[in-house]
């Protein structure tokens, strides 16, 4: 019975995740995408990648099907494997599209579901856990990267459930403490998969805010500290024994990548008045908006709470403030408040406060500097729905009454109503006005675009030679904002290996590939590629040998231009000048196979600095 209502709980929690993505839903979920761009299209690839790793024995977080032929750490990029790992039986029946689009639904209706199990823990009127479900499962910061395909941060299932083993470790039967570590462990190690940026955030919001409810309970109340003791080294042993391998991998295994992943991040922070003010919500997409990968109209900012949720939640504070989660929760969401503003405080667009920030001292701690601090916004609405969850619960205690008296006639001739039941009926209605009035700032559904392949990847790419390096145009490419060939190479079973990726790969250094200035021959293909205006290259013969001897030094077997960049024709005057020789019309592109021998061939590059040996097709066992 426990197990049906958890299944009929996410998937009523599910209903609002069909509505936003119904036009991959009325029928076309195989073929449906927000964009076979940017972020949206990089996601098809991770969830597809895990399921080709499983079936052919190879590593699920690493692959040399990408930035052949060294190949791409995928625990230093946001994979969320898991998500991959758990959909492969999916993908395998059914395609990454379909399974893309399900790992979209279901990553809000799993946050709401996990919510409400945590909100059902402090409790006793149940449909204050469903409210704080929707607001934290569908909240704007949700909403907005569940749009751009972030998996990693859409999918916010574990925080609610670490908040639930955390206070079973702290305040629950002894009996159990030490399960409930594990259990911590657990979820510890799926996050780091998941999203270590969250993970991450985790850490900084809840170690203050473990530390602050141990302060405030009465001493009978807390675990005494042998059991405490044993519990944490529970979770830690969890930890250390699975993640030992993945964190070398991450922090100093093949490709791994040094410095901050994000330059600058440490200025991304929310801007003081995002909390209350929607902006231009439905207004045409920005330029950063599409090249991320959603093409539809604007939503609010993700750290938009509205005036009726801030409202709700001052009054949550207020009616439960005996209540020490109240506080804590409290404390929690203007930690994470705080900590989103980054380094430097925004009251509103253009107005910038010099008032000294925590985030300036933690950005300089080893690997806080990969924090986008905008991010920090996730703990925040967890701890507000949970706060507007427990002040609701508390007005309908309040309007029970201590012995639960049954109160005012309506008029006479009347029944009785309970007073209970009054207080209730205007709490949901309260409850509705809140959620809707963050609803209306978003575009539903969201704007979806037709995938096809082109004609030659449809047709003769899954006939070419295992393994094949295949330099495409467009080219995929963080700076570009192109990830279309990934989609494509994984409609196609990942017969072949690309040069590129829209991932992050290292460079000069180990610094991210896409930090500015990038290695010649990928600011070429970029500019030939990129979404967004910019100059195109002129073909120098400077730009020539450098694309002619980055073809050699990637091992590619195949060039392939189709009609779907920026500027095919100046794209095949480019590679024809690199290659030496015409390009073969075929299935609607330009080819150029690239036999052994031939002056641009990977065959005969084993003088040029940088040379690997071929790798196994698209991965490494």
């Amino acid at each position: 019975m426990r197990l049906g209502r958890h299944l009929l709980a996410i998937v009523a929690f599910g209903i609002p995740g069909v509505v936003l993505w119904w036009h991959a839903w009325d029928g076309h979920l195989g073929s449906t995408l927000a964009c076979a761009c940017g972020d949206s299209g990089q996601t098809v690839w991770f969830v597809a990648w895990p399921a080709y790793a499983l079936a052919h024995g190879l590593d699920p977080f690493f692959s040399s099907a990408l930035h052949a032929p060294r190949g791409v750490n995928l625990l230093v990029n946001a994979s969320s494997v898991p998500v991959g790992l758990v959909l492969a039986p999916l993908t395998w029946t059914a395609g990454p599209i379909v399974a893309t689009n399900v790992a979209l639904t279901l990553c809000p209706a799993l946050s709401a579901w996990a919510c409400w199990l945590a909100c059902g823990q402090l409790v006793a009127w149940r449909p204050a856990a469903v409210l704080a479900g929707v607001l934290f499962g569908y909240s704007p910061f949700v909403v907005t990267n569940l749009a751009l395909g972030h998996l990693g941060l859409a999918l916010l299932v574990v925080p609610p459930l670490l908040l639930v083993a955390t206070r079973h470790v702290l305040f629950g039967p002894g009996a159990r403490r030490t399960r409930w570590g594990l259990a911590t462990g657990a979820l510890l190690v799926l996050q780091f998969f998941l999203s270590a940026e969250i993970l991450a955030i985790l850490v900084v919001v809840g170690v203050p805010c473990v530390v602050l409810a141990l302060r405030a309970a009465p001493r009978p109340a807390r675990a005494p500290s042998g059991e405490l003791l044993r519990a944490c080294a529970a979770a830690l042993g969890v930890c250390a024994v699975v993640l030992a391998v993945p964190v070398w991998a991450f922090l100093a295994g093949p490709e791994h990548l040094r410095g901050p992943l994000w330059p600058g991040a440490s200025i991304e922070g929310n801007v003081l008045d995002a909390w209350w003010n929607a902006g231009r919500y439905r207004s045409p997409g920005t330029t950063l908006l599409r090249f991320g990968g959603y093409e539809g109209l604007r939503g609010p900012p993700s750290s938009y709470l509205g005036p009726i949720v801030l409202a709700l939640a001052l009054a949550s504070l207020l009616l439960a403030w005996r209540r020490r989660s109240a506080w804590v929760l409290t404390a929690g969401a203007c930690i994470a408040a705080v900590l989103s503003f980054g380094i430097l405080l925004r009251i509103s667009p253009g107005h910038v406060s010099s008032v000294w920030l925590p985030w300036r001292a933690l950005s300089r701690w080893p690997l806080l500097d990969d924090i986008i601090p905008q991010r920090f916004s996730a703990m925040t609405d967890l701890c507000v729905a949970l706060l507007i969850g427990i002040g609701a619960d508390r007005a309908v205690a309040l309007g029970a009454g201590a012995r639960g008296v049954r109160g005012a006639q309506w008029a006479r001739g009347v029944r009785w109503v309970s007073r209970r039941h009054v207080v209730a009926g205007c709490t949901a209605v309260v409850s509705v006005a809140a959620v809707g009035s963050m609803w209306w700032t978003y575009q539903v559904p969201f704007t979806t675009r037709a995938v096809s392949l082109p004609r030659w990847y449809l047709v003769a790419a899954p006939e070419i030679r295992p393994g094949s390096v295949v330099l495409s145009y467009p080219f995929p490419f963080p700076l570009d904002g192109s990830s279309a060939p990934m989609v494509w190479q994984a409609l196609d079973g990942m017969a072949f290996r690309l040069a590129g990726g829209y991932v992050k790969a290292p460079g000069p250094g180990g610094r991210p590939l896409s930090d500015r200035p990038p290695p010649e021959a990928y600011d070429v293909l970029a500019r030939l590629t990129a979404r967004a205006a910019g100059h195109l290259p002129a073909g120098t013969p400077h730009e020539v040998r450098a694309v002619r001897t980055a073809i050699a030094r990637w091992h590619v077997d195949v060039v392939v231009v189709t009609i779907r960049g920026r500027d095919p024709a100046r794209a095949v005057a480019l590679f024809t000048k690199a290659v030496g020789r015409t390009a073969r019309r075929e299935l609607g592109a330009w080819v150029w196979d690239l036999p052994a021998g031939h002056p641009a061939s990977g065959t005969v590059a084993s003088s040029l600095p940088g040379r690997v040996e071929r790798a196994p097709p698209t991965g490494r066992r």
